[in-house]
């Protein structure tokens, strides 16, 4: 088989399993906003702290998975640069000190800015993939790289996604919903 067939295969098995991966809580998602659009009022009202819940549990999913997956790819590095070139614990701290970084500035640039880091872990994602069709990783290698990289990095991405998508969503049902309101946007409305 050719290298151009198999860097298609590759490629299109990984954007299509990217592209199921995405789908699917899309459609779940659209499916739930179907269902909580025909809710009466009273019942959506009963439910908002069980939204502040879901929206903290997704924040903290998707921060928990780039953490986890900041200190494997830390210890990874350490680990392998260590015993098996046999550098100097010096370059091999240096060399992990990178991955450590990049775990701490998408956590704390996803902090503010979930979207944007959503977007940065999804076009990380195609990266990876790009680099192991460049470098034609094997099979062995491809796993390691689905199960602790590509799919950590794809998952936060979609619950940063989401977390924010439902903040603003909660941020404009308690904005049109006077009861829901602070009391500060109510001083002086006539009820």
């Amino acid at each position: 088989m050719s290298l151009a067939l198999t860097a298609v295969l590759i490629i299109g098995g990984v954007v299509f399993a990217a592209a199921v991966a995405v789908a699917i809580p899309v459609l779940f998602g659209m499916m739930a906003y179907d269902v909580a659009k025909s809710r009466p009022t009273e019942v959506v009202e009963t439910e908002v702290k069980d939204t502040t819940m879901r929206i903290a549990v997704e924040r903290g999913v998707a921060r928990a998975f780039v953490l986890a997956g900041g200190v494997f790819w830390t210890v990874a590095t350490f680990a392998g640069l260590y015993s098996f070139r046999d550098t100097s614990i010096a370059n091999a701290a240096i060399a992990a000190f990178i991955p450590a970084v990049a775990c701490l500035a998408t956590l704390v640039v996803g902090w503010y800015y979930e979207r944007f880091t959503a977007a940065l872990l999804l076009v990380a994602s195609l990266a990876v993939v790009a680099w192991g069709v460049i470098y034609q990783f094997e099979t062995g290698m491809w796993t390691i790289m689905t199960f602790a990289l590509i799919g950590p990095m794809l998952t936060a991405s979609v619950l940063f996604w989401l977390a924010r998508r439902d903040q603003e969503a909660y941020e404009l049902a308690v904005v049109r919903s006077l009861e829901l309101a602070p009391a500060y946007a109510t001083e002086g409305t006539i009820r």
